[in-house]
């Protein structure tokens, strides 16, 4: 029922696996509450960009580091978010067109365009913070 409060939570391993079955689970979600497909796929970007960056820069030891990834949506707001156990980053506006095009730029570029607001932190790792205002289609 896509009105309904939808959330959950998975730890995962940052190996090719883990990332599948994240990017999986959130594809159920967006499928569950029925969200329309241009939508959809541009929130799948974004969260696939915040847990390829967490991925890259955030599981400095592969072994023993993990990535949390939670979502929850209540009354059409979506939030979705992807902590890891990295150093952190520092997060600064870009200043002219040529730094948007940095590794890191870019694919908070992307998260950015995406969604609705994009909150990030850096302590005790890195966090990102999407949140996505969804209109629904009715349930089929």
């Amino acid at each position: 029922m896509p009105n309904a409060t939808t959330e959950g939570y998975m730890v995962l391993r940052p190996d090719s696996r883990g990332l599948y079955a994240a990017r999986e689970q959130i594809r159920s979600v967006v499928r569950r509450l029925c969200i329309p497909p241009d939508e959809a796929d541009c929130l799948l970007i974004a969260v696939g960009e915040a847990i390829s960056n967490a991925y890259r820069h955030g599981t400095p030891d592969p072994t023993t580091n993990v990535i949390r990834l939670s979502w929850r949506h209540d009354m059409g707001n979506l939030r979705i978010t992807v902590k890891d156990s990295g150093s952190g980053f520092h997060a600064k506006q870009p200043s002219c067109a040529s730094e948007r095009l940095g590794s890191l730029g870019l694919g908070i570029g992307l998260m950015r365009a995406c969604t609705d607001n994009v909150h990030l932190s850096s302590n005790n790792g890195a966090r990102v913070v999407l949140h996505k205002r969804v209109k629904l289609l009715p349930e089929q």
